[in-house]
């Protein structure tokens, strides 16, 4: 796994050569941070710009229901999201499913990141 400044000198490089030609028109990049743990969850959300906007996406397959926190704005969007199931318990199966969370984030930690929901 790539520490962040490596992440970080890579970025660097794709701004770079976007500002090669500063007046092209481009499409807005979706950059992602697919996480597997709730550290990985965790260290993301420290590193990301603000304002963070918070929500979940539910789906009848394990793999697609996250919980996501996000940067957006009219240039880019940047979303990290982790696997509901590694945080929640299923409490009601779809139509649609009904889980009951332990909160990744504390309010605490909520309100220093600046999240919102949305």
């Amino acid at each position: 796994m790539p520490l962040a400044h490596e992440v970080a000198i890579e970025l660097r490089k794709l701004a770079d050569s976007i500002d090669r030609e500063p007046n092209a028109v481009i499409i807005k990049p979706f950059i992602s941070f697919y996480c597997d743990r709730k550290d990985e969850f965790i260290a993301v959300a420290n590193i990301l710009p603000r304002p963070l906007t918070k929500r979940e996406s539910d789906s009848d397959n394990d793999r697609w229901c996250r919980i996501r926190i996000g940067y957006d704005t009219a240039s880019i969007t940047v979303d990290a999201s982790l696997r509901k199931s590694l945080t929640c318990e299923l409490v009601e199966p779809a139509k649609p499913a009904v889980y009951r969370c332990a909160p990744i984030l504390s309010l605490e930690e909520d309100d220093a990141l600046g999240v919102s929901n949305g």
